[in-house]
């Protein structure tokens, strides 16, 4: 990140070892306040995913988040922190590298998308790479959300469950068997968040590629009314290239023949509309 330019401030407790106590939970949430209300820092890079995001949510003040909103990268664990963020403070998130990602240099694709989205509030380029497929053809323009599928399944009954109507659907998971993406998938399904989704990308999946075939003749079987575009095989998650993609943001997903990809339909960082103020519980 020096190397392309910009001023690093890293968190004192960065390599701090992680006890999970609830002491330092809250200082954990203490000090990302402190980050975001800072002015100087204009943008936030998790150190990296692992567990234990999900811990803070309970104290953060939305109204830190929604009085200055700022870039923020992360995935898999960070999901959790993504749609608390969209869902209870309103600002935009962007699912991309995290620090311990970006040992490649500027040239790798995962690095140059991450430049782009701190630099270009629009970038131009479509989001997409060798080897996305379309598995069902179509044109969506929606809100995209998502992340890591573990993590969206446990919003799921809480304040900040994952808002899907009208929206783009990212999943991605990573080591898990096909049995375990399919129950997650049969659970948001049940709990009505797959009825308003306009279309669905799925990223890079780390199940046995021995399923790979069956497992897309279950996402059809899955979802016989679903008429909109689906996409896998895309350039985001665990593996490389990890694409920097903006959760909150509009986007218009492209399907057709072979292949796909997304690209921007407003800025990342525009104003979010305002909605009630809703209290923590």
């Amino acid at each position: 990140m020096e190397q392309a330019g910009y001023k690093v401030i890293l968190e004192a407790e960065v390599e701090k070892e992680r006890r999970f106590h609830q002491r330092e939970d809250e200082q954990r949430a203490e000090n990302l306040m402190k980050m975001w209300s800072n002015p100087d820092v204009k943008a936030i890079i998790a150190a990296t995913g692992g567990y234990g995001a999900v811990r803070v949510l309970p104290y953060l003040d939305p109204d830190v988040f929604r009085r200055n909103p700022k870039i923020f990268v992360g995935y898999s664990d960070i999901t959790a922190l993504h749609l608390w963020l969209v869902r209870r403070a309103h600002v935009r998130a962007f699912h991309g590298p995290t620090l311990d990602d970006l040992y490649t240099g500027v040239s790798d694709p995962t690095v140059r998308s991450l430049l782009s989205a701190l630099t270009d509030p629009r970038p131009q380029d479509k989001l997409t790479g060798f080897g996305v497929r379309a598995v069902r053809p179509g044109r969506a323009v929606g809100r995209l959300t998502g992340g890591n599928l573990s993590l969206v399944q446990q919003t799921i009954g809480t304040p900040y469950e994952i808002d899907t109507r009208g929206a783009i659907l990212f999943l991605e998971e990573t080591r898990d068997p096909m049995s375990f993406v399919d129950e997650r998938l049969v659970h948001l399904r049940s709990a009505g968040l797959l009825r308003e989704v306009r279309g669905i990308v799925f990223g890079q999946l780390s199940i046995d590629r021995c399923e790979e075939d069956e497992f897309q003749n279950f996402l059809l079987d899955l979802l016989p009314d679903f008429d909109g575009p689906i996409l896998m095989d895309f350039p985001a998650g665990h593996e490389a290239p990890n694409l920097t993609l903006p959760l909150g943001t509009e986007v218009e997903m492209v399907s057709e023949g072979s292949t796909g990809w997304l690209s921007y339909r407003e800025d990342a960082l525009a104003v979010t509309e305002e909605r009630p103020r809703l209290s923590l519980v």
